[in-house]
């Protein structure tokens, strides 16, 4: 199974579902990463209501390697490369939902907002 890493030094709020394989394409000049999780940006410059201050474009640095088949902690064929996100497409809401009582009112809460989505990315140089 192909990881992909997003490093914490850029504080990048990436999260990829493990229970769900990603589809990653790359030909090292530009790809996609399609999976199931959350990615804390906004699409474009926020208006004044945002609730990141991050948007697209952004410029992270993302490595990516195939799962030991005998050992998943160890990564093989790894690689990082320094990546300019330019797109993302959300295809559908995964969010988990619970509910709650407040003050004895049942109330629908999403502790943890997924979706299935795309990031499309151009590779500006591989590390």
């Amino acid at each position: 199974m192909t990881k992909v890493f997003f490093h914490k030094s850029f504080h990048e709020p990436i999260y990829i579902m493990d229970d769900k394989p990603i589809e990653y394409k790359c030909d090292e000049k530009e790809g996609s990463i399609y999976f199931n999780g959350y990615y804390y940006i906004e699409d474009g410059p926020p208006s004044h209501n945002t609730r990141y201050d991050k948007w697209l474009p952004r410029t992270v640095t993302m490595g990516v390697g195939k799962e030991d088949p005998l050992n998943n902690y160890n990564i093989l064929d790894y690689k990082e490369y320094v990546i300019e996100i330019y797109k993302r497409v959300i295809h559908e809401s995964t969010d988990i939902i619970s509910e709650i009582e407040d003050d004895g009112e049942r109330m629908s809460v999403c502790f943890f907002p997924t979706n299935k989505q795309t990031i499309y990315f151009r590779v500006l140089s591989l590390r």
